[in-house]
Parts: structure tokens; C-alpha cells; sequence
């Protein structure tokens, strides 16, 4: 039978969870800037001062909450990139996965930009730390993929307690994981005689992340422009993968993304 700290132990996780899922509720509706503690505590049926006992400030709640997103971006482009085979595929496949995440994810995904917007100070990157190839994989990744497991779905899965700035680490050490692996995937292709020998890897992988980033947040005014003649979104990124591709491909008629 559990014992009264473990069942205390498990209700306060529980509830931190559920203050967690609330604010990831009024984030994805209203906007990190409009959303306040006091309303994330009305949710949930707290007390401003019960919430400071679950987190230190609106920021550590926005962070665990962005993480969880990365997690599943990176689950998803790990998971479509192991299946391939050739740098090719594999690029194929890293680009399917990053789709995925934002058709099915899309408030993930505006948050994660929002974190990288320029809104928050992210002085803790280091620029020796960030080279390709030069970095420690994420400490806690198979603790969340088993989380997700036991969870039975990539949203909502529970995020362990960290501090502000080691859920700020975790998020960025992911996504240099994912630039490492799009920069791998660059250099297979290269060595498999596939991408231009010619083609920096670092280069490309900055390049096309930015790429991604900015199909990703299309304005309003070029959306209009492409229905007016009318390319639906999908027909605008296929045909995009197919520029880049005759850009980078040592074989004009590859497409690589």
C-alpha cells in the first residue's frame, strides 16, 4: 500500500500537470503576452500563491510548455529519419516529419517560434557549444519518450520538474540534436554523390531550417497572393522542395525536400 508522502508526492504532480495543461490552454488561445498567473490560477481553481509553490514565474510555465512541443518535434523527425535510408531520404523524411509536426502541433510550433522570436534572452547559447557535431545529447531524452509512452499520446504527456533555465537548456540542446541531424543527413548525401559536392553542410542546414521557419509563418498578404492565382500551401511547398533541390542536387531531377 502507498504511503502517505508517496500518494502526497503523486497528488502534487498532479496537479502540477493540470497547471501546466490549463496555462498550455490560455497560451495557445490568447498569447503568451496576454495571458497573466492570476488567470492560470482561476483555471485551475488556485490560489496566485499555491501556483508560485508549482512554478517560479509565467516564463518557467511557458518554457515547460515549449518543451514539451520540442520533444515532440523531435520525436517525429528522429522517428521519420531512422526509417530512411540515403541522405536523400532521410532529407525527405526530415522535411515529412517537420510538416507533420506543424499541420498536427501548429500552436507548438507558434510557440517554439515565439521562444526564438527574439522575445526571450537566450544568452545562455554558446557559440562553441553550438557547432554541428560538438554537442552532448539531451540527458533526459528517454525519460520523456517514456513518459510519452505511458502516456499514450505525444500532447499532454507529463514534463518533469526543471528550473527555468534547465528547461531553456533542454530546449535548445534538442534543437541543436535536430540540426545535427539534418547537418548528417546533408553530408550523407554528399557522400553518397546525391547533393553537390560543393554544398557546405552547416550552410545548408542553416538555410533550410530558416526556410522552414519562414514557410512556416508565411504573412498574410503572400498567403492572398497564392490564392489569388491559385497555389494552395501545399502546392507552394512541394514546388519550393523542388527549387531547393535543383539548387543542391548533384542529380537535377532529385527532389530533396
Amino acid at each position: 500500500m502507498p504511503s502517505s508522502s508517496d500518494r502526497n508526492a503523486r497528488k502534487k504532480e498532479k496537479r502540477r500537470n493540470k497547471i501546466i495543461n490549463a496555462a498550455e490552454t490560455l497560451f495557445f488561445s490568447k498569447g503568451y503576452e496576454n495571458v497573466s498567473l492570476d488567470e492560470i490560477a482561476r483555471k485551475v481553481d488556485l490560489g496566485r500563491s499555491t501556483l508560485y509553490l508549482y512554478f517560479e514565474n509565467k516564463e518557467e510555465l511557458f518554457f515547460a510548455i515549449v518543451l514539451r512541443g520540442t520533444v515532440i518535434l523531435y520525436s517525429l523527425i528522429k522517428e521519420e529519419t531512422q526509417k530512411a535510408k540515403t541522405g536523400v531520404e532521410k532529407l525527405a523524411a526530415f522535411r515529412k516529419a517537420y510538416y507533420e509536426f506543424a499541420n498536427t502541433y501548429p500552436d507548438y510550433l507558434k510557440i517554439y517560434n515565439y521562444l526564438l522570436s527574439g522575445r526571450f534572452d537566450l544568452s545562455s547559447l554558446n557559440n562553441a557549444e553550438y557547432k554541428i557535431g560538438h554537442i552532448e545529447h539531451s540527458k533526459y531524452y528517454s525519460e520523456y519518450k517514456k513518459l510519452i509512452e505511458d502516456s499514450g499520446s505525444l500532447a499532454n504527456f507529463p514534463i518533469p520538474k526543471f528550473t527555468l533555465s534547465q528547461y531553456l537548456n533542454e530546449i535548445l540542446n534538442l534543437r541543436r540534436e535536430m540540426l545535427n541531424i539534418l547537418c548528417d543527413i546533408i553530408k550523407q548525401g554528399i557522400n553518397e554523390g546525391n547533393i553537390r559536392s560543393d554544398v557546405n553542410p552547416v550552410e545548408a542546414t542553416a538555410l533550410l531550417t530558416l526556410i522552414a521557419n519562414s514557410l512556416d509563418n508565411m504573412p498574410p498578404d503572400l498567403e492572398n497572393l497564392l490564392e489569388s492565382h491559385d497555389i494552395t500551401h501545399e502546392e507552394f511547398l512541394m514546388d519550393v522542395g523542388d527549387f531547393i533541390g535543383h539548387m543542391v542536387s548533384s542529380k537535377v531531377s532529385k527532389k530533396l525536400i
